[in-house]
């Protein structure tokens, strides 16, 4: 039994683009493809030409949303009290050597819904006659920037770059579905993937070393030029925090042992 879930686009502004490069992030594991595209936008200060908006987002997950995750229905309040639907927002860049499209992703809460959303992206794509898609991630698997395609001619692309092919299985979630949409509606598409660690607490807490790399690899394909160096400032300031925090907690174990070993001779005397 499925019901067909509402999906629109909202357009904000008409832009003619020369056959653009789609970057796609959402959220996901360890937030790299989300917070690649939240420093895209921030450095490059792109265009919002459009906003998609579906039934199936929801405005809070308790939980990793790449996976379905409890949510709750509502809006987000955004600066000045303002309240927003949750949506995935499409930005342009008019470059002489190439036209980009960026898309800031949002993650549905079932398979209906991520379809629906997935497939009214891809129209999107083909009606600004999108040249290719590449869609961000991470894998806990494989070390490096790896990648996976819609045809070999773009894995032969991406060796070149210096990115081998996955061995990983599954890409869950909304970037890799816009992938998969998109080749079975004639485009052409990657997906790139940052090496990362798992984080048991909060499967999405920001890794701002897979993050540095997989901006650095995504400018390097499509051609522009981009500063890392705070990314990489806050990376320092990170691994700093955890190093205090890692000598914290051994000095902690260090105290509940001798505190035992005490309470283990009172025992005894």
């Amino acid at each position: 039994m499925g019901i067909t879930k509402k999906v629109w686009i909202d357009y904000r502004d008409k832009i003619e683009l020369k056959e653009p490069i789609a970057i796609v992030g959402t959220s996901g594991l360890r937030s790299v493809g989300k917070l690649v595209v939240d420093e895209l936008v921030e450095k490059m200060r792109p265009r919002l030409f459009a906003e998609l908006y579906s039934y199936g987002f929801p405005s809070v997950y308790y939980g990793p949303s790449y996976i379905g995750a409890p949510c709750g229905a509502g809006v987000k309040i955004e600066a000045g009290s303002v309240t927003e639907l949750p949506s995935v927002k499409f930005y342009a860049i008019k470059n002489p050597k190439q036209d980009i499209m960026i898309v800031s992703g949002y993650q549905a809460y079932d398979p209906l819904n991520q379809y629906a959303v997935a497939e009214k992206v891809s129209d999107l794509f083909n009606a600004y006659h999108v040249k290719k898609v590449i869609a961000l991630g991470a894998q806990v698997i494989e070390e490096g920037i790896r990648c996976c395609v819609t045809d070999l001619e773009l894995l032969e692309e991406m060796h070149k770059f210096g990115v081998e092919r996955t061995n990983v299985d599954r890409f869950l979630g909304f970037s890799g579905l816009v992938v998969a949409m998109g080749r079975a509606k004639g485009l052409k598409g990657v997906c790139l993937f940052a090496s990362t660690t798992q984080n048991l607490q909060n499967s999405e807490y920001p890794d701002y070393n897979a993050v540095t790399e997989l901006l650095e690899k995504v400018s390097e394909v499509v051609g522009f030029e981009i500063d890392t160096s705070d990314l990489k400032k806050r990376l320092s300031k990170e691994k700093m925090l955890m190093d205090e925090t890692g000598m914290l907690d051994e000095q902690q174990e260090n105290e509940e042992t001798r505190e035992q070993e005490s309470d283990y001779l009172r025992g005894y005397v």
